[in-house]
């Protein structure tokens, strides 16, 4: 447990008797501390039951010994501790402005999920679930026209992989299952328009992966059972798309100037986005 819970952030002044969960060398561990990491560790409590406090107790008291001894051997001062407690003080602070932003996305209308639901036919109405082929190829753009001509007159995977061969490729296949939600939707649109046996071609760096349905099953998703899934996912995107207007705002607003060989890179270089995780 050691390591993997965090402790809560220590309390200035005294904690009030009743809410004192247990005491080391004279500082308090607070049962609003215990709360807070049970509220971030909701499979603990689900897995441990009434036995989970009493667990991220003995964590946050094993946190307290070693934190005291840090103190005493002087590290609260050493530059890589100041460094991280100062990039962790930044990070929390940016995802509490991102959720105050996200937390002003209201709801979807019935029209808005309707919309959706229709626009999205191989997700819902024409849902499928897919048992694919999927071939990787190395190739050159100029090889690449020929793979994907090959791969649209190809009837069946195996069709596609000996053309493949006698072309001078050397592809690489496997299969598998996947149902429509889980393909990413670059992938999905092509082939909820494909019948078994046909092929579909997706260029990538250094070559392509060519997805060929073997058997594909009819499992349609209705408004009504699709509804919550809607809702919560243009919920996610209106929170994502306040965080991302706002961050472009902030740096629109901000004044930035680098140094270094930054300096000489940063016209080229894209700005992170609002959900980018910066290395520490």
């Amino acid at each position: 447990m050691f390591g993997v819970l965090v402790a809560g952030c220590r309390e200035d002044g005294a904690v009030p008797e009743s809410q004192v969960a247990a005491r080391v060398n004279g500082e308090d561990v607070s049962v609003h501390q215990v709360q807070a990491v049970l509220a971030r560790q909701p499979r603990l409590l689900a897995t441990a039951g009434e036995a989970s406090a009493q667990r991220v107790l003995e964590a946050l008291i094993d946190q307290e010994v070693a934190s005291q001894a840090a103190r005493e051997q002087g590290l609260a001062s050493d530059p890589l501790v100041i460094q991280s407690k100062h990039a962790t003080e930044r990070e929390l602070l940016a995802r509490a402005h991102h959720d105050r932003i996200a937390a002003k996305a209201g709801g979807s209308t019935s029209d808005e999920i309707d919309r959706y639901y229709d626009s999205r036919p191989g997700l819902f109405a024409q849902r499928r679930l897919y048992v694919l082929q999927e071939t990787a190829i190395e190739a050159s753009d100029a090889q690449i026209k020929e793979a994907k001509a090959i791969a649209l007159r190809s009837r069946g995977a195996d069709e596609l992989v000996r053309a493949l061969k006698e072309a001078g490729f050397r592809p690489a296949s496997r299969q598998f299952v996947q149902a429509a939600e889980d393909l990413p939707m670059v992938l999905l649109e092509p082939l909820a328009s494909a019948e078994p046996g046909q092929s579909r071609l997706f260029p990538q760096a250094g070559g392509a992966r060519i997805f060929t349905i073997i058997y594909a099953h009819a499992a349609p998703v209705d408004r009504r059972t699709a509804a919550p899934a809607i809702t919560e996912f243009l919920l996610a995107e209106r929170k994502r798309q306040l965080v991302a207007d706002e961050m472009k705002r902030l740096r629109q607003a901000a004044q930035v100037s680098y140094g270094g060989t930054f300096a000489r890179s940063a016209a080229s270089a894209p700005l992170a986005g609002p959900s980018a995780s910066v290395p520490r």
